[in-house]
């Protein structure tokens, strides 16, 4: 029935919260676990304290550039050692980290790995939070086409 499981991840401890419930599915259905994380590309704004009004453009872009790397690296790193963790359990696993806004490159991702089953962390956030911060999750179940396990997390 599930072939490939779609797990994303964004270097929060209540995404990896998923990846029981996805391993327990991918060993039923002898299923491969994909995970993706998706790196938002970084703005200026973002990184104001950081940069200084005088900063040159090009020092800005080199910066930006840093930056964006560093979170690269983190989730590349991150990633392998999930799968790694994954692969010793029993279960194939594959990775990815991409640049982009979470939820097109996450419906990209579904529709060029033909993902069977998306497994993703509700905050349960509701209401004005929900509205402010809107929801990758939200998003993902409305556009993702796909059957999708959504795990509510609540903060410890």
């Amino acid at each position: 029935m599930y072939k490939r499981i779609l797990v994303p991840q964004d270097g929060s401890a209540f995404a990896e919260r998923v990846l029981p419930h996805a391993i327990e599915l991918a060993r039923r259905f002898d299923a491969e676990i994909h995970l993706l994380e998706v790196i938002p590309t970084q703005t200026p704004g973002l990184l104001a304290p950081e940069l200084a009004v005088e900063t040159e453009p090009v020092l800005a872009l080199e910066v930006l550039e840093q930056v964006q790397e560093a979170l690269r690296a983190a989730g590349r790193e991150r990633l392998e050692g999930l799968v790694s963790q994954l692969e010793r359990d029993g279960v194939h696993a594959t990775w990815r980290v991409v640049d982009g806004d979470p939820v097109p490159e996450i419906i990209s991702y579904i529709e060029k790995n033909e993902i069977d089953l998306i497994a993703m962390a509700s905050h349960g956030r509701s209401g004005l939070a929900r509205a402010i911060l809107g929801s990758v999750t939200d998003a993902v179940l409305r556009r993702g086409n796909r059957p999708m396990l959504v795990i509510p997390v609540r903060g410890d």
